[in-house]
Parts: structure tokens; C-alpha cells; sequence
């Protein structure tokens, strides 16, 4: 999940992809971002495709290309992904932006 590879003749391999996936079982529009070390999710889309968020102990903080700084202490375990019929378990930090 979070290790992608550019194939080679690509124009860039830092390119970001926008496309729909089930996500537990309900078509969801995903954003993979080769570059990015960390996965998200917006708390009405986890409230919409039926993921339990779960606060967790710390906070973590993250930034934006445009260097805003946002912090949570909620995540969304074990969410289904289905990519190429293959279900996928991630974890997704829920980001309220």
C-alpha cells in the first residue's frame, strides 16, 4: 500500500492519482500520492462508508504544501480497500480539513 512504483518511461513518478475504489464495499474516490509518507481520510467520508474512528493517545501532526499545520488524535483501523479484487486493510488518519 505504501510503496509504489513508477514504471519506467513514466513521465513523472511523483505524479498524483485520483480514482474510485470500494472502500467496505461502497465506490469511494481515492487520491494516491507516491510522495506521501502518511494516509488519510475526511471524517464524513469514514462516517459514510461505515469505519469506525477510534481517538488514540497522542496527536499527530501534519502539514500541507502550503505549510498549514493541522493535528488529530483520531484514526480509522483495518478500513477494506479493495484494489485489482484484493482486499486491502489500511489505516487512515482522520484529518478534518
Amino acid at each position: 500500500m505504501f510503496c509504489l512504483k513508477a514504471e519506467e518511461g513514466s513521465e513523472d513518478p511523483h505524479a498524483v492519482v485520483s480514482a474510485m475504489f470500494p472502500m467496505n464495499s461502497l465506490p469511494t474516490k481515492v487520491l494516491f500520492d507516491a510522495s506521501a509518507t502518511d494516509s488519510f481520510i475526511n471524517p464524513a467520508t469514514a462516517k459514510q462508508i461505515a469505519c469506525a474512528v477510534e481517538e488514540i493517545d497522542v496527536h499527530i501532526c501534519a502539514s500541507t504544501p502550503i505549510g498549514s499545520v493541522y493535528q488529530t488524535d483520531r484514526v480509522v483501523r483495518n478500513c477494506p480497500i479493495m484494489i485489482q479484487n484484493r482486499v486491502l486493510f489500511v489505516d487512515l488518519i482522520v484529518w478534518d480539513i
